[in-house]
């Protein structure tokens, strides 16, 4: 189970840097923007699933 969580993990890494990179081919700035988007919700995320495991759920 840990290597489908780590492939899983890798997988949504490579795809936010593709995303930025193609976005960076069409317009720097914006490539910024998607990429500060999309940390503010990985940091969203991570926050509630430390909040649910010190929970203990």
């Amino acid at each position: 189970m840990k290597t489908l969580q780590l492939l899983s993990w890798l997988t949504g890494l490579a795809g936010f840097g593709l995303l930025v990179a193609g976005v960076a081919q069409l317009n720097v700035p914006a490539a910024y923007i998607v990429a500060g988007a999309g940390l503010l919700s990985w940091s969203k995320l991570a926050d509630r699933a430390a909040a649910q495991i010190k929970a203990g759920g």
